[in-house]
């Protein structure tokens, strides 16, 4: 094992045995009335979800039309003021909002027998509500994670809502990035398609992608670890990594300035694939470096590393899901022995109860790896084949099985999307119910098409809930 994750798992261990839990066997969560809903109505109705989550009234952490986030700590990093023990902080970023804006314009685009309905009707609206609360998080053609916070009379990023000691706020602020950049930006473009209208990303957004690329330095310690150097690919933070005005001390006051967290900047696999999907939507012919970043991710896919090539989204199947989004966009990155691998990797790690695990990560965040794994399917699969259509019908199985239903509204449990930096890779994480709702949404709706009027009750008849102990995982 590799020395990072021997120094997180030993954590992990000492420090968080209280919050493992087993789960128990799988029951049915629905009353046996309700499930009489349609894929069709189950799907309207996470999307409605979805869509009503969005903030209507501004409030001292959310503009109007931001989705809200979460941050859930835990004890390691609770202890030294980053996060609550017991409950969750607010969290107020243009990533979550743009994340959700995305997935819900393909939904749009996606099912055009819907777009007259009074629901999707709502979507192209709530998108360009979204798109307005962008502005506090831009600057100099790109975006940051943070929005801004005036510090005797310095403006410094750093969360709004947060539990944070003042100790860690030079930390956090952070330079603007090229994940958060290429998220947003991809946003606004679906938003100026879904309007019908022309839209160009500026020049110089490109070349900060171009700029800082992970050639002729020395890699930060998780590449490293994952044995990932000079791989001509983008790296995440749109900065100078040897700017010797950069802070060097982690606990620099924020007044000095932005920097990187830890000094060193990374090449994060979903970073890459959500920079392949602006260069599609903004029709970008070229882009120095993409060659070498495509390289780097097909071969990430021929090795296996899914699980663990993303530092900020510690989840097995985000680049399926993220490289399926980009092709959706028009990226044609991934070689075809690529795509056969990554087929044949999500059919053979599917769990005996239909659902994807989080392998190789604390966190078993089986409903959005779910999610993440059918969408990939339903994307590069040939959902006629008999094993995929198996595989496609078993995870659905699993999806509904762990749904409530109350009163015709379906629920899940939301699941962590998105992570703090590599040495809290997974205890610090992201929540939110928009982003987990929207992939449900999409996934339903995809595969309503290939079950159409198929009901709850009618898809769950012949499901065997296996009696089994779950994954130790971090809670």
């Amino acid at each position: 094992m590799k020395l990072i994750k021997l120094i997180s798992f030993a954590a992990f261990v000492f420090l968080n045995a209280n919050c493992i839990e087993r789960a128990e066997a799988k029951t049915v969560l629905f009353h046996e009335q309700d499930a009489d809903l349609t894929l069709q109505e189950i799907a309207e109705s996470v999307l409605s979800q979805t869509l009503d989550s969005q903030i209507k009234t501004e409030n001292k952490i959310y503009l109007k039309g931001e989705w809200p986030t979460e941050i859930k700590s835990t004890l390691i990093p609770s202890l030294v003021g980053v996060g609550r023990l017991i409950g969750s902080d607010q969290e107020a970023t243009a990533f979550t909002t743009g994340a959700v804006i995305n997935t819900i314009s393909q939904i749009y685009l996606d099912h055009p027998e819907f777009q007259k309905t009074t629901l999707f009707t709502k979507i192209p609206d709530a998108v360009s509500m979204g798109i307005s609360t962008f502005t506090r998080y831009q600057s100099d053609n790109s975006f940051n994670f943070y929005p801004p916070h005036d510090q005797e009379g310095v403006t410094v990023r750093r969360p709004i809502d947060m539990t944070l000691f003042p100790l860690w706020y030079g930390f956090t602020n952070i330079p603007n990035d090229a994940d958060s950049t290429s998220v947003n930006y991809a946003a606004v473009l679906m938003n100026a398609i879904l309007h019908n209208e022309t839209l160009n990303i500026p020049d110089q957004t490109f070349k900060k992608f171009e700029t800082f690329r992970d050639i002729k330095r020395n890699p930060m310690y998780y590449n490293r670890s994952e044995n990932r150097k000079k791989t001509g690919a983008f790296m995440t933070w749109l900065y100078d990594e040897k700017n010797e005005n950069m802070p060097r001390f982690f606990f620099a006051s924020s007044k000095l300035g932005e920097r990187i967290p830890f000094n060193k900047n990374d090449v994060d696999c979903v970073v890459n694939a959500n920079i392949f999907k602006l260069k599609a939507l903004a029709k970008k012919a070229e882009l120095e470096g993409y060659a070498e970043s495509c390289e780097m991710i097909n071969d990430m896919i021929q090795k296996n590393e899914m699980a663990t090539c993303g530092i900020y989204y510690p989840n097995t199947m985000n680049l399926a899901f993220s490289m399926a989004t980009a092709e959706k966009a028009g990226d044609r990155c991934l070689i075809e022995d690529s795509k056969n691998k990554l087929i044949e990797i999500i059919l053979k790690s599917q769990d005996t109860d239909g659902s994807w695990l989080n392998k190789d990560n604390f966190r078993s965040d089986r409903i959005l790896t779910t999610a993440y794994a059918m969408y990939a399917l339903l994307h590069f699969a040939d959902v006629k084949d008999p094993v995929v259509n198996k595989a496609l019908n078993h995870g659905l199985q699993y999806l509904l099985s762990v749904m409530k239903i109350k009163n015709g509204r379906v629920s899940w449990d939301k699941n962590n999307f998105f992570t703090a930096t590599a040495i809290a890779r997974s205890l610090v994480m992201w929540r939110s119910k928009a982003y987990t709702y929207s992939i449900l949404s999409s996934v339903i709706f995809s595969m309503n098409q290939i079950k159409s009027e198929a009901t709850a009750k009618d898809i769950l008849r012949d499901y065997v809930y296996p009696v089994k102990k779950d994954d130790n995982v971090l809670q």
